[in-house]
């Protein structure tokens, strides 16, 4: 049931589009069902077997071409039009998270320790949508290159895609991805105010080693744990001192093990966090700064400091025509305060690595209607107003039918 005011939002699609509009609104309610499905079904990164094949059981039955088990468990539907044209990609993940669902929901996940807490089902079904309403309205110009993303929660998926060639057969002139943001409401969009809308994410393990001894006996021992304590301070002056101010950098750590018992003092601890930054350049020089910092702390107490440093996903990079293309495309159907300019997140989104290598946007699709909905993302309470998936799927066939019916050499 359409409250007024998301009802009226979403009939302004119906004057651009008509028949975009009716078959949204007629196949909604499968739309719903498919959701909760997935909600109920959750799987880990490279787990999504059960959700892979329904993807690509839709896309078949829906006249796609389908490419099955790219980069692993990933789909691809491809749907060509009446006539060439440009390519246009559409990107959604499907895994879910490793922690407990908590919403008091008959769709509730039947997996213990396992929930859909980021929105996937939600990004899935917006995805599976597009491809139904295209195939019920028609392809005139163009081709529609459908993305069903595994492991984005580890990082993984995407380089995995793109190792097994989803750049390619048929290559993109742009693509597009989404994130459900509950700090938004039902029919509101927004897209980063900056070049970069998501973190370059890097982890680190840190490993201090001391001499251990009886804690009644400091002196005779090298204290790993304080060393611990004071490379972790000093660790911070990077961020604060070293840094811009104007330039957005995390370094967080959020593990820390060493010891056995409060009366021994260990031989080793070791501290495990995680470096975001948004300008690759800053990005480059973090390893060797938090090596020098740590190396020479350590060395400073008698003790020493190796450090493993892993660089996961690059900055999240929006092109600034594609992002202004899509922003007036929305609000040409939407209304002028549909889309919002919001500040670059300093979490990671390996949607980054299509980014990097095809013009792109990603923006945020609202889902908030009430304290039910409220909740953030990773947290075991978190769903969504399904009504925002008219919204998503209704954003991106815009999004599609604006990009593959300009005229060739009109520029984007």
């Amino acid at each position: 049931m359409l409250t007024q005011s998301i009802k009226e939002k979403f009939e302004k699609l119906k004057d651009v589009h008509p028949q975009l509009y009716e078959a949204i609104i007629a196949n909604f309610e499968s739309f719903v069902e498919i959701r909760r499905d997935l909600r109920q079904h959750p799987e880990l990164a490279f787990q999504e077997e059960r959700t892979s094949k329904i993807v690509a059981s839709y896309l078949k039955q829906w006249g796609y071409e389908v490419q099955e088990s790219v980069g692993g468990t990933g789909v691809i539907g491809i749907l060509k039009g009446k006539e060439k044209g440009r390519v246009l990609g559409l990107r959604a993940d499907m895994d879910a998270l490793p922690m407990p669902d908590e919403i008091d929901e008959n769709y509730r996940s039947v997996h213990e320790g396992v929930a859909h807490t980021c929105g996937h089902d939600v990004h899935t079904t917006n995805l599976l949508g597009v491809a139904k309403v295209f195939s019920e309205i028609g392809l005139e110009k163009g081709t529609l290159k459908l993305i069903f993303q595994p492991a984005e929660e580890i990082g993984l998926g995407a380089k995995k895609m793109i190792e097994d060639g989803a750049l390619e057969n048929p290559a993109m002139d742009m693509i597009a991805g989404l994130h459900v943001a509950p700090a938004l409401k039902v029919g509101e969009f927004s897209v980063s105010n900056d070049v970069y809308s998501g973190a370059a994410v890097d982890i680190f393990e840190l490993t201090i080693t001391g001499r251990g001894g009886h804690a009644a006996h400091p002196h005779l021992a090298v204290d790993a744990v304080m060393i611990t304590a004071q490379v972790l301070v000093s660790l911070q002056q990077i961020v604060s001192r070293q840094i811009d101010p104007l330039d957005p950098v995390v370094l967080s750590v959020g593990q820390i093990q060493g010891g056995t018992k409060g009366t021994i003092l260990p031989n080793t601890v070791t501290v495990n966090g995680t470096v975001r930054t948004l300008n690759p350049k800053t990005r480059e020089v973090m390893e060797e700064r938090i090596n020098q910092i740590a190396e020479n702390v350590a060395k400073a107490f008698g003790g020493s400091c190796d450090l493993d440093y892993e660089y996961v996903t690059p900055s999240l990079k929006n092109d600034d025509a594609t992002k202004d293309f899509f922003v007036s495309a929305t609000k040409s159907v939407f209304g002028s305060d549909a889309v919002r300019f919001s500040n670059p997140s300093m979490g990671g989104e390996d949607f980054a690595y299509f980014s990097q290598e095809v013009p792109s946007v990603f923006f945020r699709l609202g889902t908030c209607s009430g304290d039910s909905t409220s909740n953030g993302i990773h947290t075991t309470r978190f769903n969504v107003d399904e009504k925002a998936i008219l919204f998503g799927i209704g954003a991106l066939s815009n999004l599609a039918l604006s990009f593959l019916n300009k005229k060739e050499g009109e520029k984007v």
